[in-house]
């Protein structure tokens, strides 16, 4: 807001240098004849056109060097100051502070040095400017004219202000204020109505930080009053609309605050952001612990800054708020970028802002804000080894889960083949096909084996006999016995179980111990309930581990697995029939 009145003060022509207004010679460039004050008002109109407004101004340059005009040359700095930013504007407008002082006229040279210190806080160098005002203020006292007095102490107000000095800027604030009152015309050219409605803003503004918030009541009504007499000044009514907003937030009215501020929102008619309105309508919602819709202004003040690298340091309690709020929800991160965020603007306050950062209102100074960020940033990388720990452990863990579930369906699928075909007789109808097939190609087997065809024959027969015997079931089986019950040697009866049986001798063996164990659990519930030891032991095994080996190793499941879904099975079977 203050940046807006400084603005807008430097461009509505108070500066002498505006008073001589001459003829003009050919505009031969442009093809047109105009005088000064032509030149100015087409200069004006090009505001919105910098490259072809640059044209007119270096032309008004050119001429009042030419005409070897001084006031009107000074006047022309000024313009093109008004184009420029930074130290080229500063170039422009000392340059109408020499050439006030070949002109030997106080009044000139003190407006000159006002017209620099608005050029120095345009660009934010507060010391600087109050310098050059008070220097402005010493060439004006000599001539005592009361206008320029009290515009020269309107600037060095707003300027003690901004740097904090609230009680010095009070006294000068009062007296601009009640001259104005009293004195608002045009005077050579300048309107004062302007100063009379900034001077009293400001002077508003002060009063809040300095809590003469009853004052700044009747000072708000006397603006809306003055404005509502001249409608020519309209758009400045919404600054008094929000300077009450700004009045009910120090008198802790939050709510009529809000809607005030909002009220002002919608009736300012320019393209100035009003950041003011949306910082203590954050702190106003804040205030009233409506976290969500303060965090929105914030924001958009923290967006600014981002797109500008810019903060009023007054702004400081938002971004405060930012931390103190993620701090609330746990957002470790976010909480961190503004930590360093208020880290970095208060080394910009102290650069830039020295003056006024020992006022500033801090609930966090540097030393507590360089602490947190340290210990944020253990967190987080505190959080970052956790995270990466559960995500390793996390991985592990599904792929165990994956692992046993296929183990689990694995053992499902093979328990259902084995159910479905030991209930159905599946293994029966197979191993009858399977025989029907060697016989059909006992002749090639025979060749193949190189075998009498009449031993071939004698020792499967005496095979079947062993198995319809259940002679397997001994533990004492071993090959060179089977080989003598079947009247052969033991190579000859190994490459006969390996052609007709498709396994070598132990896996011949283990297949009938455990073929056998299998149907007596289907077809004797009582065998169910023996233990392993004792099954694996009728069966023939030595021990219960090469049992449970050998049958996990056929059947892919363990045998304790098998018996208690063979028995969950046969329950869901009763139960539905």
């Amino acid at each position: 807001m203050k940046q807006y009145f400084q603005f807008h003060l430097y461009k509505i022509g108070i500066l002498f240098f505006c008073i001589p207004l001459f003829s003009a010679q050919d505009l031969n460039s442009y093809g047109i004849k105009t005088s000064y004050s032509d030149l100015e008002m087409k200069i004006e109109t090009l505001e919105k056109n910098p490259p072809e407004q640059w044209k007119y101004i270096t032309y008004f340059i050119k001429k009042a060097k030419q005409e070897n005009n001084l006031p009107q040359l000074g006047h022309a700095y000024l313009l093109a100051s008004f184009s420029k930013k930074g130290e080229e504007q500063i170039k422009y407008v000392d340059s109408t502070v020499a050439l006030a002082k070949k002109i030997k006229d106080n009044n000139l040279i003190g407006d000159s040095y006002l017209s620099l210190g608005m050029a120095y806080a345009s660009n934010e160098n507060y010391p600087k400017a109050l310098d050059s005002y008070l220097k402005g203020y010493h060439y004006i006292q000599k001539e005592h004219d009361q206008y320029l007095i009290h515009n020269a102490k309107y600037q060095i107000a707003t300027v003690k202000n901004y740097m904090g000095s609230y009680e010095e800027a009070d006294q000068l604030f009062e007296a601009s204020v009640h001259f104005f009152r009293q004195n608002h015309e045009k005077v050579k050219g300048t309107d004062y109505k302007y100063y009379y409605l900034y001077a009293l803003i400001n002077y508003i503004d002060n009063n809040t930080h300095i809590h003469q918030l009853k004052k700044n009541i009747d000072l708000i009504n006397e603006g809306k009053n003055f404005i509502k007499e001249n409608k020519n000044f309209q758009q400045y009514y919404p600054y008094f609309i929000s300077a009450e907003g700004v009045n009910l937030y120090f008198e802790k009215n939050y709510t009529a605050s809000i809607t005030k501020l909002n009220e002002a929102l919608k009736l300012y008619n320019d393209n100035w952001k009003h950041l003011t309105n949306k910082f203590y309508l954050g702190m106003s919602y804040w205030k009233l612990d409506q976290r969500e819709k303060a965090l929105l202004y914030f924001q958009e003040l923290d967006k600014d800054y981002d797109d500008t690298g810019k903060l009023d340091p007054f702004f400081r309690p938002a971004f405060e708020n930012l931390i103190l709020y993620y701090r609330e929800t746990g957002n470790i991160e976010k909480q961190l970028d503004y930590v360093n965020k208020l880290i970095l603007l208060d080394k910009v306050f102290e650069k830039d802002y020295q003056y006024l950062s020992n006022t500033l209102n801090k609930e966090y100074d540097t030393k507590r804000l360089i602490t947190e960020k340290y210990t944020l940033e253990k967190k987080i990388k505190r959080q970052h080894y956790i995270y990466l720990s559960l995500l390793v452990l996390g991985s592990i863990i599904i792929i165990v889960l994956i692992v046993l579930l296929k183990k689990y369906y694995d053992r499902k699928r093979y328990f259902k083949n084995l159910y479905e075909g030991f209930l159905k007789g599946k293994e029966q109808v197979e191993e009858s096909l399977l025989q029907e097939n060697q016989i059909e190609k006992e002749e090639t087997y025979y060749n193949e084996l190189d075998i009498n065809p009449l031993t071939v024959e004698k020792v499967l027969v005496a095979l079947s006999q062993f198995e319809d015997e259940k002679q397997f079931l001994k533990k004492e089986t071993t090959l060179p016995l089977l080989a003598k019950k079947c009247g052969t040697n033991t190579s000859y009866l190994s490459k006969i179980i390996n052609h007709y049986k498709h396994a070598n001798f132990a896996e011949y063996l283990n297949n009938l111990r455990l073929e056998y164990i299998v149907n007596q659990w289907k077809t004797k519930r009582k065998t169910r309930y023996m233990s392993l030891q004792d099954i694996a032991s009728k069966a023939g095994y030595n021990s219960t581990q090469a049992f449970a080996k050998n049958f996990q190793e056929r059947y892919r499941i363990p045998p304790s697995y098998f018996l208690n879904r063979l028995s969950e099975e046969e329950n869901k079977n009763v139960l539905n029939n």
